[in-house]
């Protein structure tokens, strides 16, 4: 009785899976599709990780918030940030580039010269503890609906956060402000977020002269003291 249930079974089964087979190909191929998008996922995981601690490795590269994103096509990896020279812009890119199953690298690197003197300032620990609170206030960003996906740099410098970038609506930057402020180990946030279409911030204004001494008693407008003022005053 149990083999023939068991015959029973595997019948139905083959059958049905002769007639996915042959009767609803696209449910077929829309499966292994998928399946195919996930591999395809984990695996630019894996490699934007990989590239990662290639930089984070790297003696003089790791000073330095480098963001590492997958890009549009397969083995495609973005990087972004700031570094001091451009010899570093092109080591961070010769890096990425030696790592396993990277086959592009799209360079969006900036060099910024000012960032060689901030550096210098900083111990060891500290470095180390603002890499960790930049990667914090991401992580903050990153799990905020309004916030998730938009191009925000963030720095740290002595647990002084500084955000740049672009967002594409005013409530976005005042909410990045909000969540950065909020973020724990956070001393002070520096906001230099633009926001698309939208022209850089008026200069502020310099400070006002200060008000002009009030005229002595007695004294005409435009006139200045002398020996006619009391014979002009009587007539």
């Amino acid at each position: 009785m149990r083999r023939l249930l068991g015959f029973v079974v595997l019948v139905v089964v083959a059958g049905a899976a002769y007639y996915y087979w042959r009767y609803r190909p696209s449910e077929v191929q829309g499966a292994r599709e998928a399946l195919g998008s996930v591999g395809d996922r984990l695996q630019a995981t894996k490699t934007t990780a990989a590239v990662k601690a290639a930089l984070e490795l790297d003696r003089d590269l790791s000073a330095y918030p480098i963001d590492v994103d997958s890009g549009a096509e397969e083995g495609s990896i973005v990087l972004r940030g700031e570094v001091p020279t451009e010899d570093l812009r092109a080591a961070a890119e010769e890096r990425a580039a030696a790592v396993p199953d990277v086959r592009q690298v799209v360079n969006e690197l900036r060099a910024n010269p000012s960032l060689a003197a901030a550096e210098t300032g900083r111990t060891l620990g500290e470095n180390i503890d603002d890499r960790a609170l930049e990667a914090k206030v991401k992580m903050a960003f990153s799990l905020n609906r309004e916030l998730k996906g938009t191009d925000i740099d963030v720095r740290s410098f002595r647990r002084q956060v500084t955000l740049a970038g672009q967002v594409d609506a005013p409530a976005q930057r005042q909410l990045a402000v909000e969540i950065a402020s909020r973020t724990a180990d956070v001393a002070g946030v520096t906001d230099e977020i633009g926001v698309r279409g939208e022209a850089p911030p008026a200069p502020a204004a310099s400070p006002s002269a200060p008000p002009a001494a009030p005229p002595r008693p007695g004294a005409r407008n435009g006139a200045g003291s002398g020996p006619n003022d009391s014979l002009l005053d009587t007539l």
